[in-house]
């Protein structure tokens, strides 16, 4: 019987303007569990390398979706045939 859920993480990196009008990385990385069969993923912590990406990502429901949909696809790449 094939494991309901797969455990992982991705880190995702990001450019953000800093004051000096360059720019700097910073990641989030998400821990997520993912149900292939549902093709659902639930987020079991997010971490944020810089407070200015926290408040952007948190602050814009676009960008959050986006990286939700970024790791759906990865995922659902990654598990075709297995199941």
């Amino acid at each position: 019987m094939p494991a309901s859920y797969v455990y992982g993480q991705v880190s995702l990196e990001f450019e953000l303007d800093d004051t000096s009008d360059n720019t700097k990385k910073a990641k989030v990385t998400v821990r997520y569990r993912y149900y292939a069969h549902e093709n659902r993923v639930e987020y079991v912590s997010i971490e944020y390398t810089d407070p200015k990406l926290k408040e952007k990502v948190e602050g814009d429901p676009a960008i959050k979706e986006k990286i939700n949909e970024y790791v759906k696809r990865m995922l659902s790449k990654r598990n075709e045939g297995l199941s």
